[in-house]
């Protein structure tokens, strides 16, 4: 199942895994996934750091892009940080392809709270390498 075999490729990534990230839905150019907050994932505020939603929504959207059957590389990212991740149990986010070409492709992300309020998006460009998954 496509599903497992990315959630497999989280817990190989140490630091996705330290950071307790979980695959929810998976399918080609679309994947959710939820972040659990705790103190871990915190700045000075006692709001969730913005390098942390940097990292899940790059990997999100990379895994979105891997659906694809190959392995990506991060070209470019950018994010808008709407609200400060605070009073929320966890963390979903949702990345869409926008364009999936041979080699590049464009990923729209969206991070929310358990109460639908939206706390960023952000774009992401990959380039699609040669190697295929497992």
């Amino acid at each position: 199942m496509l599903q497992e075999k990315m959630q497999q490729i989280i817990d190989k990534n140490a630091f996705a895994k330290m950071m307790g990230i979980e695959i929810l839905e998976i399918r080609e150019g679309y994947a959710r996934g939820r972040l659990v907050m705790n103190e871990l994932h915190t700045n000075i505020y006692g709001g969730m750091h913005g390098g942390c939603m940097y990292a899940f929504a790059d990997t999100i959207a990379g895994i979105a892009s891997i659906s694809y059957g190959n392995y990506v590389s991060t070209i470019d990212g950018k994010m808008n940080y709407l609200l400060p991740v605070k009073d929320t149990e966890y963390v979903i986010c949702e990345a869409k392809v926008l364009r999936q070409g041979g080699k590049i492709g464009i990923y729209n992300v969206t991070l929310t709270g358990d109460r639908k309020q939206v706390f960023a998006t952000a774009d992401f460009t990959y380039y699609r390498m040669d190697k295929r998954l497992e």
